[in-house]
């Protein structure tokens, strides 16, 4: 039989409750809360630091507030309505008196102190608590309750509590005695990347993390075959749950992609199961009980929808008691939507022809630089992280855009030099392929089809750097424009004789007084250079244009990195007339039967501040098809798009767009 949440197009709410929460909790307005929204998920607190059920295990801390309903009586009443319920758990911590009955569960800083937090204490991955505890725990919960899924909050190694305090790496006698029994190393004591020792702690971390994971996975898929599990993607079976979050100290400016870049991920490397990022309610830790912008909500749940990912809602405490209510309404208006149009949402497939590989160990300024060229300049693509990249077929894509991946295995370069060879293109950008698997530094960078012989020097003080365009054949947004400016860093190399140099680096110069403003060098140094590369191209960037726009944007880089993926590396955008604050994605049918277009309208983003997008008039999209449809069809209103076909392009119309616009394309 199939996974149950294979055959359920979710919505889900999770109610993260507070232990008072549990006082007067009704299992009827529970369920009546969820089907205001329509939703059919519900993920509710269950085990972990505080139980929220009557516990015989004497290191499990009982809530003492479990007045209302219990969560036997609350998933049999979800059960008859049809609504599936998570178990949301948490073994990163435990109260003050277990520690003490188990101080060796503790993680330690440094210096040998425990980490506690409002009476509550971290615990170690590598200790008893979180290695053979949890797991009675787990049993205890599964074999009492009826639950249909679990999560798991907090996981890993965590180094910061929630006033965001810098505690350190774990030093407790299990982390020392497995990582040198692993390196024959003793722990590092900073975070330092440039610190070999610390960059096999990062390894440490991988393994020893991954282990886990198969541990707490098979223990439990033996114990309930038919639980849907959180988070554990090297079983590629159950969900990812992710969060589109803000921070009050995070740097600014917000991610306005938060949603789509978690679910293009998501959906993209890990088809076989469910994503679902949440909106989260709150604004940050301290203020959970205000709410962010509505739209700023609604525009994460559109970005969810358009990405292929299903509908997730975060908040604290219950519904019927929140405090800041004021997400409710378009919350609920998306989710009755999706429940409107669940068949047009199920079996569908990304036809996007461009790859964007992410990996936790890039710069995540130059991957959000390069998702805002892709999005903003209407291209297709999808993301593969690189840990699951080499699961898949490529053949559907026409380009791999490598935004400063430094760490590369020798598989995952030769698959990628593999795909240039037979016809394919990569543009990589600064450090990419530069260290290898493990993170260690490589003399020559792993990708050959770039054609790097020797790499002369890394160089970060360029500030005042520009690139002169002496020949703008492919370049036509530069026609008033000879300069490219440039900002970070810059890789000096010698490359292999084929290799076609475009552009010519001015290094830094003079920019002040106004009097000596003024360059006198222009060296042979590339903005990018090109290698043709059996069937391929491969383009390199040794700089940095992806963390530049990101914190900067400007049209110039814009432009520059437009023009090349046109003009050198051929890609084609969508057609028509939107604005770069408007986001398309393209999927179809399995079976080939329909297609569904979403454009999100991203123009209530301004500044810090998420308002109502500016409605959007007059429209149009073209779109590559073989054949005329059978029908265009909005989604959103149920009318029909006026539309032409010829010569194997289809134009929309569309004649107005708010949030977010679904056109089906029955073929």
């Amino acid at each position: 039989m199939a996974d149950w949440w294979h055959s359920k197009m979710w919505r889900f709410i999770q109610t993260n409750l507070r232990e008072i929460d549990m006082l007067d909790i009704d299992a009827k307005r529970v369920v009546a809360d969820m089907q205001a929204f329509k939703a059919n998920v519900l993920m509710i607190n269950a085990a972990g630091i505080i139980a929220s059920y009557p516990t015989k295990l004497p290191y499990h801390f009982q809530s003492p507030f479990l007045k209302g309903d219990s969560l036997q009586t609350i998933i049999a009443a979800c059960h008859r309505a049809d609504i599936r319920v998570m178990a949301r758990t948490d073994f990163s911590k435990v109260r003050y008196p277990i520690y003490e009955a188990h101080p060796e569960w503790a993680s330690l800083t440094d210096t040998g102190e425990i980490i506690e937090y409002n009476g509550d204490v971290q615990v170690c991955l590598n200790g008893g608590y979180q290695q053979e505890y949890a797991l009675r725990i787990i049993e205890e919960l599964l074999t009492t309750h009826d639950f249909d899924g679990i999560f798991f909050n907090m996981g890993g190694y965590q180094t910061r509590d929630y006033s965001g305090n810098y505690h350190g790496i774990c030093h407790c006698t299990n982390c020392k005695r497995l990582f040198s029994e692993m390196f024959g190393l003793s722990l590092p004591t900073a975070e330092n990347h440039d610190d070999p020792t610390f960059r096999k702690y990062n390894l440490f971390k991988q393994r020893t993390l991954q282990a886990h994971h198969k541990k707490v996975y098979d223990f439990i898929h033996k114990l309930r075959p038919d639980i849907c599990i959180a988070n554990h993607r090297e079983m590629r079976r159950g969900f990812n749950r992710m969060e589109a979050n803000t921070a009050v100290d995070r740097p600014l400016p917000h991610w306005q992609y938060s949603a789509s870049d978690n679910t293009k991920w998501a959906v993209s490397s890990y088809p076989e199961m469910v994503s679902s990022s949440t909106t989260v309610d709150f604004i940050d830790f301290p203020y959970r009980h205000v709410a962010v912008s509505p739209h700023q909500q609604a525009l994460r749940l559109a970005q969810n929808l358009a990405n292929g990912g299903a509908l997730d809602y975060y908040l604290i405490g219950r519904l019927d008691n929140h405090e800041d209510r004021s997400g409710f309404e378009p919350i609920k208006e998306i989710y009755h939507y999706h429940a409107a149009n669940e068949t047009a949402y199920t079996d569908n497939r990304s036809k996007a022809n461009i790859a964007l590989l992410r990996s936790d160990r890039v710069s995540a300024d130059a991957f959000k630089g390069w998702f805002r060229f892709l999005v903003e300049n209407y291209f297709l693509f999808d993301t593969l992280t690189a840990d699951a990249a080499l699961n898949f077929a490529w053949d559907r894509y026409r380009a791999i855009v490598l935004p400063d991946v430094r760490p590369m295995s020798n598989e995952l370069a030769a698959r990628i030099d593999r795909f240039v060879e037979e016809g394919g293109t990569v543009v990589a950008t600064s450090q990419s392929g530069f260290r290898d698997a493990d993170d260690e530094p490589r003399s020559i960078p792993a990708l050959k089809s770039l054609g790097i012989t020797q790499i002369q020097r890394i160089r970060t003080d360029m500030r005042g750097s520009y690139f002169k365009l002496d020949d703008k054949r492919g370049f036509e947004r530069f026609e008033d424009t000879e300069l490219i400016y440039m900002d970070g860093t810059y890789v000096y190399a010698a490359y292999a004789s084929d290799v076609q140099p475009r552009f010519k680096l001015i290094p830094p110069h003079n920019f002040g007084p106004p009097e000596r403003c003024y360059y006198t060098q222009v060296t042979g140094h590339p903005a990018f250079a090109v290698r043709p590369f059996g069937n391929g191209k491969a383009i390199y960037i040794p700089w940095e244009p992806g963390q530049l726009f990101h914190r900067q944007g400007y049209p110039n880089t814009f432009d520059f990195v437009a023009d090349l993926l046109e003009g050198i590396a051929g890609l084609t955008p969508i057609g028509g007339n939107l604005s770069p604050m408007v986001e398309v994605t393209w999927f179809e049918k399995v079976d080939g039967s329909s297609q569904l277009v979403h454009l999100v309208n991203g123009s209530g983003h301004f500044g810090v501040s998420f308002y109502e997008p500016v409605k959007m008039v007059d429209l149009e999209i073209e779109l590559p098809s073989a054949k005329p449809p059978k029908s265009v069809r909005s989604l959103v209103s149920g009318e029909t798009c006026s539309h032409d076909w010829s010569d194997g392009l289809l134009t929309i119309q569309i004649p107005e767009l708010g949030l977010f616009e679904a056109i089906e394309i029955v073929l």
